[in-house]
């Protein structure tokens, strides 16, 4: 799965732009964000994962590359 519309999710919740090699965590998120950022994924991309992907996952190219499985049904789905 691309990272643009991942991106994209994140500016939205975090409020900052955003590349592939950046840390969610280090942008400013935290638990909340986390949860509206898989909420948002599920609603706009169809993907549906755990919050803990993107805790376990927190650079934007390597969450992309978990959302890709999951969408695949190889990722920690919930």
């Amino acid at each position: 799965m691309g990272t643009t519309a991942i991106a994209e999710i994140w500016q939205e919740v975090l409020g900052v732009p955003v590349a592939d090699d950046d840390d969610f965590f280090a942008l400013g998120g935290q638990s909340l964000a986390a949860m509206e950022v898989v909420a948002a994924v599920r609603r706009r991309l169809g993907v549906s994962v755990r919050v803990r992907v993107l805790l376990e996952h927190p650079v934007l190219a390597d969450f992309a590359e978990q959302l890709g499985r999951a969408g695949e049904g190889g990722a920690d789905r919930s």
